[in-house]
Formats: structure tokens, C-alpha cells, sequence
């Protein structure tokens, strides 16, 4: 019988590209669209861990993320001076968490299960959730994405840092619900072999072409998630450490379909942001 802190779940892993071509999609319709990009899914069962009920619950530091209380105030995210508040309560949040000299959040996005598109059009409407697993960054792309948003002026970088950081905040936005639907799993790095099983995912935008984290499907995986967040709670998780160890370039997670609660006729609705960290 299946331990209570852990049930069994079906998650969507990335295939190996075949010969000729790349892991990604193209994201819009623009004259930047690559046709040698394909993304196959394949579904795996995996143990998934009630992270609330292990006896070892993940902490920030040595598992990359964690599950913290945090009460901001709720944002009107079509008022930017609203977004701006939001934005220095989260810069503070994750400056105290995780011991940075600096935090910036340079974008967020808002996520509604049920919502085709993966990707919004601004930050007052919703993307659906991401149902494959993956990492936001690699060792190459988060350096390049670092350098992308000085040029742009949405963040500062002088002085020069010591170590950056890429560190995500996940939280439900529904004052009414837990979450219960699609919630967010995550798996714990120590389970992962970075350099053997993970490989580029290319995004190709419009104005520039992104890459994140494909994972090969392996037993030794360790998933787990946290059952019916609430709006008071915060994921916090590490999506790339210039200092980590191991080739550990940031913490693999997806939503999924959670057999226990999914069809439970409430959309998540949830808002993550995306933050770099620096270090003096």
C-alpha cells in the first residue's frame, strides 16, 4: 500500500529530439519561427510525496525551494502602481529568504488551469498552466537572460555581483479556494543527474529565442508537491544558482493532474514571479 505522504501520479515528460531536430516550439507566429523544432510528450507514472506530511519537508537552502507564509497585499494586477507594490513585497520577501544584497522582479505571470495558451499576452491576463516538466533556465541561457534585461534597463547590475540568482515565487491569487486544481510539483535536485539526463528546450520569440530545461524520465526521480496551497502561502524556488554545485542548474517542476482533487470544477488560478537575486 501506498504510503499517506505519497500517492502515485502521471507526469508529462519531454522525449529526445529525433535526427535533425531540436526540443522546443515556436511562440507566436513571426518571421523568427525555426521548423526544425519539435516537442514530444511522453506520460509517466511517478511517485508523487505529500511534501506536507514527509518527515523531512524541503528546506530553501540545500533542496532549492520551500514553502513559506506570506500575506501581501492583493494585487489589482491591471493597475501598475497596484503591481508596483506587489512587486517591492516580493522583492523583500525573497531578499530575506534568501540572503541576497539585491532582488529584482523583472516579470510575472498570471496562470488560470483550463487557459490554452501557455504564454500571456501582458500581465493583466491569464496563460494556462504548464503540464511538462522542466527547468526555466540552463547553464548558458540564464547567464545570456541576465545580460538581456540590464541591456533593458529592467534591472540594475552595478556593482558587478558576486553570485546571481533566479528565484521564482508561486502562489494562488484565489482569495475564496485552495488550490484545486493543476497544483505545482517539484522535484528535489538531489534526485536529478543534470549533466546526463537533461538537454536544451528552445523558445523561439518574436525579438529573441529562450531556452529552458528538458528532463529525460528516470526512476530515482524524487517528486512531490504541497495539497491545496492557499493565498497566504508562497513557493519560493531556485531557477538557476551562478554558485550551485553539480551541474544543479535550478529546480525541475510542472503542474499535473492530481488525482485527488482534480475535477473538483475550480480553475487555479495563480500568479508566479520571476525574480533575480545579487549578491554584492
Amino acid at each position: 500500500a501506498a504510503k499517506l505522504s505519497e500517492r502515485l501520479a502521471t507526469l508529462q515528460y519531454l522525449t529526445r529530439p529525433s535526427a535533425g531536430k531540436r526540443t522546443g516550439r515556436n511562440i507566436g507566429v513571426h518571421a523568427n519561427v525555426a521548423t526544425d523544432l519539435e516537442a514530444v510528450h511522453a506520460p509517466i507514472p511517478v511517485k508523487m510525496a505529500d511534501y506536507r506530511r514527509v518527515a523531512a519537508p524541503p528546506r530553501l537552502i540545500v533542496d532549492r525551494f520551500e514553502l513559506r507564509r506570506w500575506q501581501p497585499a492583493q494585487p489589482d494586477f491591471a493597475d501598475p502602481a497596484s503591481v508596483r507594490t506587489f512587486y517591492a513585497a516580493a522583492e523583500a520577501f525573497v531578499c530575506a529568504a534568501v540572503g541576497a544584497a539585491r532582488v529584482h522582479v523583472f516579470d510575472h505571470t498570471l496562470r488560470t488551469s483550463g487557459v490554452s495558451s501557455l504564454n500571456a499576452a501582458d500581465g493583466a491576463s491569464a496563460a494556462g498552466a504548464v503540464l511538462r516538466v522542466h527547468g526555466d533556465y540552463t547553464a548558458d541561457s540564464a547567464p545570456t537572460r541576465l545580460a538581456q534585461l540590464a541591456a533593458a534597463g529592467a534591472i540594475t547590475v552595478e556593482p558587478a555581483p558576486s553570485r546571481f540568482a533566479f528565484v521564482n515565487v508561486w502562489r494562488s491569487v484565489d482569495q475564496q479556494q485552495p488550490v484545486l486544481s493543476h497544483p505545482l510539483a517539484l522535484c528535489r535536485p538531489r534526485s536529478i543527474d543534470y549533466a546526463r539526463d537533461t538537454w536544451s528546450y528552445h523558445m523561439h520569440f518574436e525579438d529573441r529565442v529562450g531556452r529552458n530545461l528538458a528532463i529525460e524520465a528516470k526512476a530515482g526521480h524524487e517528486w512531490g508537491y504541497y495539497p491545496r496551497m492557499t493565498a497566504d502561502e508562497a513557493l519560493l524556488f531556485f531557477a538557476f544558482d551562478s554558485s550551485a554545485a553539480d551541474g544543479d542548474v535550478g529546480v525541475v517542476h510542472t503542474a499535473f493532474d492530481d488525482p485527488a482533487i482534480d475535477g473538483a470544477g475550480v480553475p487555479r488560478r495563480s500568479v508566479e514571479l520571476r525574480t533575480v537575486a545579487l549578491w554584492d
